[in-house]
């Protein structure tokens, strides 16, 4: 009897070690070990204890490092499960990032008020925004994009894996961790975007565009980052680091992109200096190497928009633009700003790639200039004279070539 009890109690202690064991394994397979999304937690509530928090840094402080790092570290522990297959169909790791989601919203982390990257007035700080998971380059990589909410908005961050030997690498990262008025620069992220890579040893770049998240009005900051990166060498290199005030409310998504082996074209709206127009499109499009981004054509899309940029460009830039023989008399007219007003449509000249761009000043402070715009197929634009008068040989008025929804990115891609 005494042999069958303590046969009894050691089968009883294996069960309950078994059980253990596996409940230990479920949660490892879920990667929700039971001290991270505490952890999480913990801090996220010490976030909401200390609001309001520096009015400066819209409630964030360096808590928000130590969410954003807990956090990734979670979802490190799980992405794992995702395979990597290029002639496979996306769609693997939006299921995983919908499960992560669940998991976060039981454990009552995740904000619910609506679209997790978008602006809200009525939003605390205190919580987390949805998880996005999407492969790039047919399966090569996988960018993870998180959310940790601040005031009127959502700090947002990004992180890029590899996979390599059956493993995600992560190589490449973007967070806001200097939390000062200075330099923490809140952004929602709207693309990541990576170029093709031809092998495992060969350079590749990594887009990122975002702009600036608030509660009210359409005119905020846009962002634009560029890194080179190699896997001979870990460490990325900034070759851009662009913010401009941009006007937001004109396209479904504000900023646009692509990137390539050896180019960059990245598009988005800001000021026209005629107050009456209110906008125009900025276009960047770059030359890329491994060590360096040279901007190249197209620089503007209209001769009007083009005069814009010309006279906004510090002149060592507008100088390439500028017809070579009459450069010296271009540096001139490039440093006599002060005018604001398109004073006349633009006017086409007897030679087909001749443009004129009249303009003034609403107070009448400036006497008015004529710009003189060789235009050549598709948006190739050159500066070629600038007059106090008009010229006799450009009278012609073409309703269109002012039109201001040209674009190059007519289609708009949905994203979360």
């Amino acid at each position: 009897m005494r042999a069958a009890r303590v046969s009894l109690v050691v089968r009883a202690r294996r069960q309950t070690t078994l059980s253990i064991l596996i409940l230990v394994m479920t949660l490892a397979a879920a990667g929700q070990t039971p001290s991270r999304l505490a952890e999480i937690r913990t801090e996220l509530e010490h976030v909401k204890a200390e609001s309001p928090g520096p009015s400066e840094t819209r409630g964030a402080s360096p808590r928000l490092t130590t969410i954003k790092h807990e956090l990734r570290d979670w979802i490190e522990s799980q992405i794992s499960q995702l395979a990597s297959d290029p002639n496979g169909g996306d769609g693997a790791e939006r299921l995983l990032a919908a499960r992560l989601n669940a998991e976060l919203r039981q454990e009552h982390l995740l904000w619910e008020g609506g679209d997790s990257a978008g602006d809200s007035a009525s939003s605390s700080v205190g919580y987390l925004g949805k998880v996005q998971l999407r492969y790039q380059q047919r399966q090569t990589f996988l960018v993870l994009k998180t959310a940790v909410e601040v005031d009127c908005g959502f700090d947002e961050s990004a992180y890029l894996y590899r996979q390599e030997n059956g493993r995600w690498n992560r190589v490449w990262e973007t967070e806001q961790n200097t939390y000062t008025k200075e330099e923490y620069t809140v952004q929602r992220i709207h693309a990541i975007l990576v170029s093709p890579n031809l092998n495992q040893t060969s350079p590749y770049f990594v887009l990122s565009l975002g702009t600036e998240p608030w509660c009210s009005s359409n005119w905020h900051d846009v962002y634009v980052r560029l890194w080179s990166l190699s896997p001979l060498d870990p460490r990325p290199k900034l070759l851009l680091d662009k913010s401009e005030w941009g006007f937001l409310g004109r396209h479904d998504i504000p900023v646009q992109g692509s990137v390539g082996r050896n180019e960059a074209l990245i598009e988005y709206t800001i000021a026209s200096i005629d107050g009456s127009l209110l906008t125009r499109e900025a276009i960047l499009h770059y030359s890329l190497t491994q060590d360096k981004a040279e901007r190249i054509d197209p620089f503007a899309l209209s001769p009007r928009d083009f005069v814009e940029e010309w006279l906004a460009e510090p002149w060592e830039q507008s100088r390439l633009l500028s017809q070579a023989s009459s450069r010296a008399a271009l540096k001139t007219a490039h440093q006599d700003v002060g005018r604001d007003e398109f004073i006349q449509p633009t006017r086409h000249c007897r030679s087909p790639d001749l443009w004129q761009v009249a303009l003034g000043s609403m107070e009448g402070k400036k006497a008015a200039a004529y710009y003189l715009v060789r235009w050549r197929p598709p948006y190739h634009f050159t500066m070629v004279q600038v007059s106090p008068r008009p010229l006799p040989a450009c009278t012609e008025i073409d309703p269109s070539v002012d039109d201001g929804d040209r674009t190059l990115f007519p289609v708009q891609d949905w994203c979360e």
